[in-house]
């Protein structure tokens, strides 16, 4: 048994001596702010298309996780587990780690460097802000503590990766299943579920006057519905028709691309509805149904006689005052 136990022992420290850098378990630094917002909380920090659009105007913070002491970092621009801490990894035939430019960064107060542009991590060649075919593609940015790193490989305590995910494509056009033209006071339409409906956050509703996508989408958003929502419904009161004024109504979806909800990227507007307000009128509104037999009080009948309604109430009231007799 002793035998046994010393040859699996020094087979674990052989395996521990040849095991890769790249799988030991380096520090995860985070992307606290982006473009403002503060995305601590945020799972999964996004660069969507708007950012892409303007990546010299997109600003973000990024906090060295266990940075105390640390005043410099050294920042590259890696692919998902490209194993950037080994310099046979940090050439430019691979084309998988670039190095950022502005080496170093000041590290300043709570470990954090501020004001950080995503046109450096695009400018590396690196990060991949066109490809509309990239539905949520993560990237590693690594950051070397206080020293470049150089010729050699660095160990797992001189650096830290922070995941940011480029997305730019946007959810597809929602296929409209509710009627292309209706009247009344409640306008509702919905949509078959789209096969991209797990990247969707948030689905949004337009209003024109005109059958024209681009001046409903100038108006602004009139009704939302959340990510697992088949159908948007709006009153005519809240879209501000009066009796026999017309909407065209239009949706589209949102994905999850975004710090806040909505913000993320969107995809074109739905085909139209039309809708024309119309005054909700009662059963007894109607010239083809015989209302001989309604009444305007469910007490009296139209003949002048008592309906069935005071009968009950009358017989609630006889038991109530017997049981109280009684007592």
């Amino acid at each position: 048994m002793r035998t046994h136990f010393l040859f699996l022992s020094t087979l674990l420290a052989a395996l521990a001596v040849v095991v890769p850098a790249s799988l030991a378990q380096q520090t995860e630094d985070i992307v606290t702010r982006i473009n403002g917002e503060d995305t601590s909380a945020v799972v999964t920090k996004y660069f969507n298309a708007e950012d892409c659009a303007d990546p010299a105007g997109t600003l973000y913070d990024l906090t060295l996780t266990n940075g105390g002491g640390v005043s410099q970092a050294y920042l590259w621009a890696g692919t998902e587990q490209a194993g950037c801490e080994q310099v046979s990894n940090r050439t430019d035939q691979l084309e998988v780690c670039r190095e950022v430019t502005g080496n170093p960064q000041t590290v300043g107060d709570n470990a954090t460097m501020t004001d950080l542009s995503l046109q450096a991590l695009v400018d590396t060649g690196v990060f991949d802000c066109e490809n509309t075919a990239l539905e949520g593609r993560t990237f590693w940015i690594y950051s070397f503590r206080d020293a470049d790193p150089g010729g050699s490989d660095v160990s797992v305590e001189g650096y830290g990766v922070a995941p940011v995910t480029v997305d730019v494509t946007p959810p597809q056009q929602l296929d409209i299943t509710s009627a292309a033209e209706q009247t009344g006071s409640t306008f509702n339409v919905s949509w078959s579920t789209p096969t991209d409906s797990n990247s969707i956050a948030q689905y949004k509703m337009y209003a024109s006057a005109t059958d024209d996508p681009d001046a409903a989408e100038a108006g602004g958003v009139v009704a939302t519905a959340g990510q697992n929502a088949k159908s948007i419904s709006v009153s005519a009161s809240q879209l501000g028709l009066g009796e026999g004024e017309e909407i065209y109504l239009f949706v589209s979806a949102v994905d999850f691309a975004a710090v806040t909800v909505g913000d993320g990227n969107e995809g074109p507007l739905s085909e139209s509805t039309l809708g024309i307000a119309a005054a909700t009128g009662g059963f007894c509104d109607d010239p083809n149904v015989d209302c001989s037999g309604c009444s305007v009080s469910p007490l009296v009948l139209s003949n002048g006689q008592p309906s069935s309604g005071l009968w009950m109430m009358g017989l609630v009231l006889a038991i109530i005052t017997s049981w109280r007799l009684r007592r």
